[in-house]
């Protein structure tokens, strides 16, 4: 029996593609319906061997064919890697809902979408340098397929964009593998972790970790890379946007932490400071970005980008509270922002239109709607007792006690409060007079990422005791945190009032700035200059 649980990861990859291929082949009404069998295999299959990791604490690896760990192709378990996974299978569940009722006789989109599923485990999974750029690369064909889906002018450029722009990152991530190949004969991550403190040519391993973390980069939308990112979020339908910026990117995060944490601080290359300063550009780009915009769906794009500069704030540091907080902010980010996305597309497809300013009364037209994107909003600009508030007080451990970090860091979250505060209008004014159209799938999926944003923030050292194996000192209570938040509120509703409101000519300038394709290659380059020079330096 145990030998049956530990092939289980083998499963986790293969229930959604044969799906996907199943109902691709077979295009019978009543094969759309598979999608939702798939994912209850997935959660009883990972249930499954989460009882069995929990008996067996640990790494786990899985060898295929008997090769020797050294040269086989072999998957990879450990705390981080369930995390994730089960966060994968999640995102995908409550998306399928919400796409449901308006895709179900749409069989080449669920072959699409459950195939990028498998694929998307697999990465995860993956203990194989090549695999991962493998994975990473079918991912990257998959989700153009979804961003281009809708076949107009806009969502093919936004879709080749995002090929092309990805793939030259995923080159350099392969290049980096071929370097580290030639050095130790294995691209075995677990082998290699042993091998690359203490053998081979320091200056080739070097090199492969600059190019390696700069390929990486360009998928987790970090300064200045990120352009793809709100090009696709949009063009794509709304289940796609939450897909992208709940867990595509995350990802990307996912294979960076493991670049990073696991595989090349062994060598001695762990450059937190030069992450953590990149992550502080990212949030303050993205966020000027966000606050400029008057597109929903832009808004929520720009602050994904902003987001993800917290997270690397995060995930950059040695210390054990923000790494963790970074990893969490990780998981908050992927529920709350699905829920943004999800609602924000129910609003779009009633008022048809994206005009943060054009939509009035949600409040009262779509009640729950409203309500869940009220928590959603709470939960990304760091409410107490919401789970945002929890991860970004644990990453402000890497802060603490450096004045310049901590003004940057509020700059960061006020202006984060500010962008909701401006979208956050759409809740308020008369009921508008619409034609509903009944869901029932739609408000089960945001109701169920609404719960999941406020349970983790209500009983947070139960998860993070259980998930990571740390003690949370964080007092949800305490007066302090409601009114440093109330501080926030009163300062970016003044901020939005009586600048942001205005419209004046920066933001405009901001809002219709565009970088091409060429200045974005060339701003790959300055980046992976900047990287080499900082480890070679």
């Amino acid at each position: 029996m145990n030998d049956f649980l530990a092939q289980i990861p083998i499963f986790l990859v293969f229930i959604p593609v044969v799906f996907s291929i199943i109902i691709y082949l077979f295009k019978a009404k009543w094969t759309t319906y598979l999608s939702f069998v798939s994912q209850v295999l997935l959660l009883i299959a990972f249930f499954a061997y989460l009882s069995f990791w929990r008996l067996h604490p640990g790494d786990h690896l899985l060898v295929f064919g008997g090769w020797s760990e050294r040269i086989g192709i072999s998957f990879f378990h450990d705390g981080l890697s369930l995390t994730f996974s089960f966060l994968a299978i999640f995102i995908f569940s409550v998306i399928l809902m919400y796409l449901f009722k308006f895709r179900r006789k749409d069989h080449k989109f669920f072959f699409f979408f459950l195939f990028l599923e498998g694929i998307f485990l697999g990465m995860i999974q993956t203990n194989d340098l090549f695999n991962m750029f493998v994975f990473l690369e079918l991912t990257t064909v998959l989700v153009t397929v979804l961003i281009s889906y809708q076949k107009s002018g806009p969502s093919f450029q936004a879709g080749i964009y995002y090929l092309l722009l990805n793939t030259v990152g995923a080159l350099f991530f392969l290049i980096g593998i071929v370097f580290l190949y030639n050095v130790f004969g294995t691209i075995n991550i677990r082998v290699l972790q042993e091998l690359i403190g203490t053998q081979g040519d320091r200056t080739v391993v070097k090199f492969a970790y600059v190019i390696m973390m700069s390929g990486i980069s360009v998928k987790a939308a970090l300064f200045p890379l990120f352009t793809w990112l709100p090009k696709a979020h949009g063009v794509a339908q709304s289940g796609i946007s939450a897909l992208l910026s709940g867990l595509v990117v995350k990802g990307a995060l996912y294979v960076l932490i493991r670049m990073e944490r696991f595989l090349f601080v062994e060598a001695g290359f762990h450059m937190n400071e030069l992450f953590f300063w990149i992550g502080v550009v990212t949030a303050i780009v993205g966020v000027t970005f966000a606050i400029s915009q008057k597109d929903m769906k832009q808004i929520l794009a720009y602050h994904t980008v902003s987001q993800v500069g917290i997270m690397m704030m995060g995930i950059s540091q040695i210390g054990l509270t923000p790494f963790y907080g970074g990893v969490l902010h990780i998981i908050n980010h992927a529920l709350f922002k699905s829920l943004l996305f999800l609602g924000a597309g129910i609003l779009i497809k009633h008022y048809q239109t994206k005009k943060v300013y054009e939509i009035k009364g949600a409040l009262k037209t779509f009640p729950i709607v409203a309500v869940m994107l009220i928590i959603a909003m709470l939960s990304i600009s760091g409410a107490p007792l919401f789970n945002g508030f929890v991860s970004k007080s644990m990453i402000k451990y890497a802060v603490k006690g450096n004045f310049i970090k901590e003004a940057l860091f509020f700059l960061i979250n006020l202006g984060t409060v500010t962008s909701f505060i401006k979208f956050s209008s759409v809740l308020f004014g008369p009921k508008a007079i619409l034609v509903k159209e009944k869901n029932p799938l739609q408000i089960i999926s945001i109701i169920v990422l609404g719960l999941s944003c406020l349970g983790i923030g209500l009983f947070y050292q139960v998860i993070a005791s259980s998930i990571f194996g740390i003690t949370i000192s964080t007092n949800l209570w305490e007066i302090s945190h409601f009114l440093d938040y109330g501080l926030f509120l009163v300062i970016g509703f003044l901020f939005y009032r009586f600048v942001v409101k205005k419209d004046y000519l920066p933001f405009q300038k901001i809002r219709h700035f565009k970088l091409t394709f060429e200045s974005a290659n060339y701003m790959f380059v300055v980046y992976l200059l900047v990287v080499l020079g900082v480890v070679f330096l």
